[in-house]
């Protein structure tokens, strides 16, 4: 056991959510996904037509670079709520910690769009007990905008569909296999896919792979290797490159593998 694990203040915040009772956001009501099987009635349901594009942003010191407007949907994951929750947003939750957080604390703002969790089964126990934590909340309460659970892990049937398309979108238009890194990867791989059937140009921020110094757009921080880990690296990046080739208009200002299209110009 690390003794210095007993002092992280992630460590007592996380416990302090375990045992919290839920904010008065939650309703005890469970959620139906029965008009909600395919990447189509997502795109609908969050109204993705009438915006101009959507913009991915992550946690790393390339957020900064993003200027906010009304006309983007924006996706988003852990801490980056916070750069975009006065604009329309989605929130992409994945990460453990985050996933405590969300669940018993969160209070979505007038701007927020509803909220997707990806849990993939793997044969992760991390993966495993974050799907535990959802499919026990989702079946007895809601928000008031919809949160949709894509897994497949024995949940529902639309949820099972939606996993199904994800994953065949990225191997036929992207020739990529998932791959479960960490919650900025999700958000990309979601986003990417959605503005590809939306037809609405991509733009990419914070998603920094741990280029640019240990730290994330509004501290210093330590950056483990499901961030800057050179296999992870190298997953991200064939996906990057896929993404690149595509006949869709993306600009990535983040620092790690940073790209216009030549559509942009």
């Amino acid at each position: 056991m690390n003794l210095f694990s007993l002092f992280r203040k992630r460590n007592y915040i996380y416990f302090y959510h375990i045992v919290k009772p839920y904010t008065s956001s939650v309703i005890k009501r469970k959620s139906e996904y029965d008009n909600y099987d395919s990447l189509t009635s997502i795109c609908d349901y969050f109204q993705i037509e009438q915006y101009k594009k959507i913009a991915v942003v992550a946690s790393g010191p390339s957020a900064t670079k993003l200027n906010l407007d009304d006309e983007t949907l924006y996706f988003c994951c852990n801490d980056s709520i916070n750069i975009v929750n006065s604009k329309p947003h989605i929130y992409i939750v994945h990460d453990n910690f985050y996933l405590v957080k969300y669940l018993k604390s969160f209070k979505g703002t007038e701007k927020w769009k509803g909220t997707i969790f990806w849990i993939f089964n793997n044969n992760s126990q991390t993966n495993y007990i974050s799907f535990k934590k959802v499919y026990n909340y989702i079946t007895n309460k809601s928000r008031l905008k919809r949160e949709f659970l894509i897994t497949n892990f024995n949940f529902c049937k639309s949820s099972e569909s939606l996993n199904e398309e994800l994953l065949l979108t990225l191997q036929k238009e992207f020739d990529f296999t998932y791959k479960s890194i960490n919650s900025g990867f999700n958000t990309l791989l979601i986003a990417s896919v959605l503005a590809f059937k939306a037809n609405k140009p991509l733009e990419v921020y914070g998603f920094d792979m741990g280029e640019g110094g240990d730290q994330y757009y509004n501290k210093s921080a330590f950056i483990g290797k499901s961030i800057k880990g050179e296999g992870n690296k190298k997953i991200v990046s064939e996906f990057l490159s896929n993404l690149y080739l595509k006949e869709m208009k993306i600009n990535n200002e983040s620092n790690f593998m940073t790209f216009k299209s030549k559509q942009l110009d």
